[in-house]
């Protein structure tokens, strides 16, 4: 059994929210399982960009203590934290999400990452440029948030790792993915497989559904999972949705092309269901992805079609300041500012909602409805109701 422990847990205190986590590693071993004495330990908590922790863009600092202190405990020479926010810098974004606090409390190196060249660890890329602070530690910790995402469905353990992709690589990653969810998904996966964390811990005491994963509604989930196998806390986290493991991308890749360890995953302590949260608000569009899934399968030709022409664009809002900084960051280079406003060139964007994620004033709209939505939520509410499994 691949073990997912799962600990219900409904505040961020800081002495609480340590024996919460020691009490949420202690099926899996404790932590002295994954730090040994005298171990090199890095912990990549989700970091996208500057925000209080009461927005649930990022982890939260209380997790991010809590793990340090038990590595600490398990006799680690060292214990730092690092991460390659989307927008600004590691100092700014880590002492507005209170994380540099706990850097200070603890006596904690905050690690700016640098591009490292290694050997893919997976079969689909050659070679990755990766933070060589993560490929030199000897235990990474893997610290992810429970959010919806816009482009992936959820933001968990898997796609956490991504975070290891320094700067704007990341945004050549989104660039080469183009549309192209399943590939971006095969990306996630390989990124994880060179990252390999030891530990992956989900914080999901205050999560965010909606408009994630910057820009929807901070909501209380009270748990907290831990697993060894970042696919395993992800499949499981599926399952407190209540949603089948596959509509994950970077689950239905891994089914394809590994790893697979987490087609066995199951939870200790708490059963999923019992922590559901009701009313979990997934983005229109992303449904209709998840649908898509059936589209995908039995329409291929027809569902490129759709994708490619009539997916419909992300849009400014009417808060939007027009600071500019969605032009910088979009991959496409789709993006402009003129005469005080953005300006979006549908046949150059490629969907990947970069500018939605890091939006720091909330300013850009994810699109909803559209051609492509009406189509696959009608195939995916038909097959659902005939009970295929694939939806």
């Amino acid at each position: 059994m691949n073990a997912v422990s799962l600990l219900r847990h409904d505040n961020y205190r800081p002495d609480a929210v340590l024996d919460a986590v020691r009490r949420l590693l202690e099926p899996l071993g404790g932590m002295g399982r994954f730090v040994k004495p005298g171990a090199r330990v890095v912990l990549k908590p989700n970091l996208v960009y500057g925000r209080s922790p009461d927005r649930a863009v990022n982890t939260h600092p209380a997790v991010v203590r809590a793990a340090a202190a038990l590595a600490l405990e398990a006799g680690a020479a060292s214990v730092a934290i690092g991460d390659s926010p989307g927008y600004g810098s590691l100092k700014a974004a880590a002492g507005e999400a209170g994380i540099a606090a706990v850097a200070d409390e603890l006596g904690l190196d905050l690690l700016e990452f640098t591009p490292m060249e290694c050997v893919a660890a997976g079969r689909s890329f050659m070679r990755l440029e990766l933070a060589r602070e993560l490929l030199e530690a000897d235990v990474v910790v893997n610290l992810a948030k429970f959010k919806t995402h816009g482009q992936m469905l959820m933001s968990l353990a898997v796609k956490n790792c991504f975070g290891a992709v320094p700067g704007v690589r990341k945004f050549q990653w989104h660039y080469r993915a183009g549309r192209d969810k399943a590939f971006f998904a095969r990306v996630l996966n390989e990124v994880a497989l060179a990252v390999r964390p030891a530990l992956s811990i989900l914080d999901a005491v205050l999560a965010m559904d909606g408009a994630g994963p910057g820009s929807g509604r901070a909501r209380r989930t009270d748990f907290l999972a831990a697993g060894a196998d970042p696919w395993a806390v992800d499949a499981v986290a599926m399952d407190i949705l209540g949603l089948g493991r596959r509509l994950l991308f970077t689950l239905a890749d891994a089914e394809k092309n590994g790893p697979r360890g987490w087609l066995d995953a199951e939870a200790t302590g708490e059963r999923p269901e019992a922590l559901r949260p009701a009313d979990w608000d997934i983005p229109e569009l992303v449904t209709a992805q998840m649908h898509g899934h059936f589209v995908e399968r039995h329409l291929p030709r027809l569902a490129a079609w759709l994708r490619d022409r009539v997916s419909p664009p992300p849009t400014p809002k009417k808060n939007c300041t027009a600071c500019g900084d969605c032009a910088t960051i979009c991959p496409a280079g789709a993006m402009a500012l003129a005469g005080g406003r953005i300006r979006i060139d549908n046949g150059r964007c490629i969907r990947c909602y970069c500018c939605h994620e890091l939006c720091q004033h909330d300013g850009m709209d994810m699109p909803r409805g559209g051609l492509f939505a009406r189509i696959t939520g009608l195939a995916g509410r038909r097959a659902a109701a005939r009970g295929n499994p694939g939806i």
